[in-house]
């Protein structure tokens, strides 16, 4: 891709955006007691600034919120009835619900304009049956029992205390408190450390809200890390892509939770914040660099919805959330033409097309002690001699500084090559002939001592010792590279092709790859197959590994066809995913979202990406339930809407495979994507516009 400069990109329009004040982030709702402790020591205040007490440098300090012993539960049950509607059909819907005797109520759902419509109000899931089963026998589609916030009145504790390390226990205001370190951090024990101003103080349902009020470059930091870490996506650009987005949607939903008392939580329900703890330097550097950016339309920031992995193509927001914004539509993740570097083998080598003799031994034999013309499927299919095999074991023994043993002439190959490294001396003395006899009671006597050794040890197979055809050159170069293996353990080197032509180690940076004037090279299949290569383009992003000379440049260079294929999200484990389910499994997720008696049959209508776009469940008494969007992944208990299914067996024996890829719900930037894309060039300006199609970026400071 061509970069576009940065000045092309934004422009300044300050006035659509206010001053931005500090975010408030909720840090836990749940517990009834928290140990603190502040850096350098400091002082515990009311939430006005008012000092209440100090607090020694290292001191832990309990505050206790005495509930009378019963919380109130923060969450209840409701009937959503149907997909996302807009403002005129969820009135239409809500009108026909009051008709029925219910008393709906719709919530806005935050990343579209579009509503929910709720009904009921429920402490348990099974509550909530009778309303589903009347709903459903008059026509209504698209039911769901959904978790939601609870509303309460505050509930009245006793009194909110401090405890010290002494046991003393003081009272402290029923507000709460505002805990003022003399350093910079304030610890939470069992969730961290924290930047900006601390405060704890008693929620409605009878436990204590702890918030984190920050300015938003600083959340930042504690945000990107968490949402797109350096260690798994060590790419500048991409990282600075998530620092703009997570920026973006930190503005856009501002006062999100303000029912709360915060503006936004810290987990995957908003974005996940981890604080000073989940401060990384390269996801620092990311958010300075992109300090005061924010990804807009129509001078607005956006809401800037992004997903771990988009399964190769995002989707619209119509399928997922209802209603349309323009710049969350679909998009591929795969290049339009991928950007590969050309390598070539500095030697000549035999190229039969099919390969099913190279190995690894073989490859690494052929690294340092056997020519790279041996790799030859006709020579390596003739028996073994001894002038073939003599010049290996000579240059092996004297690498790894062994007495210069001449290969036995009589016998078995296999046991005089194991011989000539010196292992007839281990078995002595600790291989028992019981054991031998076991596993090798065909065998020679003289024989099964090393010969057993050998097989347990997977260097020659059980079967070897019974055949009657001659031992091929690649078998007893094969068992050759094994007891190599043996003395002289040894993995490739690994890491991922960069543009330059470098290689990024897994958690590590880039570092130069020499490659030897003889090198040669390979291709790795998904399966595992290895096949010698001419030459080939490896796209920037796959798999390299690689043998190196001794102390020097990589004489064998293998190229890893990534059995995630070409996408630019290949590199997350979720690229492509397997779950099965028994008949009862199924039944049990389903039923935590829709009570069906059991279930005949699931029916998928796709769209041309292959991701659900409704599916529809025919129960065992015949009657359909269909869902839409995000609730489609969740009834099923999958990672994303991207899946096929296989069916196995019948009745309750009957078994559900999925085979699907991708995890999120599909909508704006896909983080893997994004890296992929830094991979190949891309800058975070081209990653924005491309997952969020007609944005700008704009700059507040």
């Amino acid at each position: 891709m061509k970069p576009r400069s940065l000045s092309a990109l934004v422009f300044t329009l300050a006035s659509a955006f206010a001053a931005q004040p500090p975010l408030k982030i909720g840090i836990d709702t749940q517990a009834t007691e928290w140990t603190v402790s502040l850096e350098g020591g400091g002082q515990i205040c009311d939430r006005s600034g008012k000092p209440l007490m100090r607090l020694a440098p290292d001191e832990k300090l309990r505050i206790w919120w005495d509930s009378r012993g019963v919380s109130d539960p923060t969450s209840e049950y409701r009937v959503q009835v149907g997909k996302p509607h807009t403002a005129a059909e969820a009135a239409a819907l809500m009108k026909r619900l009051k008709d029925l005797g219910e008393n709906p109520e719709r919530v806005k759902i935050p990343d579209a304009e579009t509503w929910r419509v709720l009904t009921g109000h429920f402490k348990e899931a099974s509550e909530a049956e009778p309303v589903l089963q009347k709903l459903q026998d008059l026509g209504f589609e698209e039911l769901w029992v959904a978790s939601e916030p609870r509303a309460s009145a505050p509930r009245k504790g006793r009194a909110l205390y401090a405890v010290t390390d002494r046991y003393e226990r003081r009272p402290l205001p029923l507000g709460g408190v505002w805990l003022k370190p003399a350093g910079d951090l304030t610890s939470l024990q069992g969730k961290g450390r924290y930047r900006g101003k601390v405060e704890i103080f008693p929620n409605a349902q009878g436990r204590l809200t702890v918030v984190n009020t920050l300015d938003l470059e600083t959340y930042l930091r504690g945000v990107v890390p968490k949402e797109m870490g350096a260690w798994e996506f060590p790419s500048l650009e991409a990282l600075k892509a998530q620092a703009v987005a997570a920026r973006t949607y930190a503005v856009a939903n501002r006062g999100k939770r303000a029912a709360d008392g915060f503006d936004m939580g810290d987990t995957v329900a908003d974005q996940v914040y981890g604080g000073r703890d989940g401060e990384q330097s390269l996801t620092d550097r990311a958010v300075q660099e992109t300090e005061g950016l924010f990804a807009t339309y129509g001078g607005k920031p956006i809401q800037a919805l992004f997903m771990a992995n988009c399964g190769g193509h995002t989707t619209d927001v119509g399928q997922v959330f209802g209603g349309q914004a323009p710049y969350l539509r679909a998009v591929s993740c795969y290049a339009p033409k991928p950007v590969t570097l050309p390598y070539a083998s500095g030697v000549a080598v035999p190229l039969e097309s099919a390969q099913p003799w190279l190995t690894w031994e073989l490859l690494r034999l052929a690294s340092a002690v056997i020519p790279a013309d041996c790799l030859s499927g006709e020579r390596l299919a003739r028996p073994a001699a001894i002038g073939d095999l003599a010049q290996p074991v000579r240059a092996l023994q004297q690498r790894l500084a062994l007495e210069a043993r001449p290969l036995d002439r009589e016998g078995n190959l296999y046991l005089s090559l194991a011989k000539a490294f010196g292992f007839q001396r281990v078995v002595e003395g600790q291989e028992r002939p019981q054991d031998a006899a076991y596993f090798l009671p065909d065998l020679a006597t003289e024989d099964r001592l090393l010969a057993a050794f050998l097989t347990r040890r997977g260097v020659v197979p059980a079967s070897a010792w019974a055949a009657a055809e001659p031992i091929s050159l690649r078998q007893a170069l094969q068992v050759l590279g094994r007891l190599w293996q043996e003395l002289e353990a040894f993995a490739p080197g690994e890491g991922s092709l960069l543009l330059d032509r470098q290689v990024r180690r897994k958690r590590g940076g880039p570092e130069p790859l020499p490659l030897a004037a003889g090198l040669l090279l390979a291709e790795e299949g998904p399966d595992g197959s290895l096949r010698l290569l001419p030459k080939t383009d490896i796209q920037v992003g796959d798999r390299l590994k690689w043998i190196p000379g001794e102390g020097g440049p990589a004489q064998v260079l293998v190229r890893r066809l990534d059995p995630d294929g070409a996408a630019w999200d290949r590199y997350n484990p979720t690229a492509h995913w397997r779950v099965e389910y028994t008949e009862s499994e199924l039944l049990a997720t389903v039923g935590k979202r829709i009570k069906v008696p059991g279930i005949r049959d699931l029916r998928a209508d796709y769209n041309d990406q292959g991701r659900v776009e409704e599916l529809t469940l025919i129960d065992s008494k015949g009657a359909a339930h269909k869902v839409h969007g995000m609730h489609i992944r969740g009834l099923l208990g999958l990672k994303d809407n991207v899946f096929r299914w296989l069916t196995l067996g019948h009745g309750a024996s009957r078994r559900w495979v999925f085979y699907g890829r991708g995890w999120g719900h599909g909508l704006g930037m896909c983080q893997t994507g994004a890296y992929g894309m830094a991979l190949e060039g891309a800058t975070f300006q081209q990653i924005l516009q491309h997952y969020y199609p007609g944005t700008s970026l704009q700059r507040v400071d």
